[in-house]
C-alpha cells in the first residue's frame, strides 16, 4: 500500500479543475444512491396505500432507492394478501404468507430479530461462543 494522501475522485477533480484525462480518465467511481425508494407507476390502488403505510418504516430501517423493485414487490403482495384476508373467502396459501414474510425481513420491518445486523434488536451484546476453548484454570 503507498503511502501519502489517498486519491481522490475524478468528479472532485473535475469540480476543482484539476482533472486530466490522460492520468485520471481511466478511474471509475462507485454511486452508492442514498435516495428514497421511488414509488413505480404500476402499482394498484391497494399497493399504493400499503406503500404510503410502510415508506416511513422502511426509510428509518435505511431502505433506498436501491430497494424500490423489492418494497413495490412486497406492497403489491400485502395488498393482495388484505383483500384475500377481508374478503373472507379463501385464505392465502402458505407460500404468499412465507414470500411476505422473507420480504419484511429483506427490508427490517418483521420485528427485532430482523434489524440485528444494524444495531436493533434488545441491545445486548451477543454471547462469545469461544469463551470456554482453550486451557482452562492452572492453579
Amino acid at each position: 500500500m503507498k503511502r501519502g494522501p489517498k486519491a481522490e475522485t475524478p468528479s472532485t477533480k473535475l469540480a476543482r479543475g484539476t482533472f486530466q484525462p490522460v492520468r485520471d480518465g481511466v478511474k471509475t467511481e462507485i454511486i452508492v444512491p442514498g435516495d428514497p425508494p421511488i414509488q413505480p407507476d404500476y402499482l394498484t390502488a391497494g399497493a399504493i396505500e400499503v406503500w404510503q403505510e410502510v415508506i416511513g418504516r422502511v426509510m428509518a430501517a435505511g431502505v433506498t432507492e436501491v430497494d424500490s423493485a423489492l418494497l413495490a414487490r412486497y406492497c403489491s403482495l400485502e395488498a393482495e394478501v388484505r383483500v384475500a384476508f377481508s374478503s373472507g373467502g379463501e385464505l392465502p396459501s402458505a407460500a404468499y404468507l412465507t414470500v411476505l414474510r422473507q420480504h419484511e425481513e429483506l427490508l427490517r420491518i418483521a420485528g427485532p430479530k430482523s434489524r440485528v445486523g444494524v444495531g436493533g434488536g434488545n441491545g445486548a451484546k451477543p454471547a462469545n461462543r469461544f469463551a470456554r476453548n482453550g486451557a482452562g484454570n492452572r492453579s
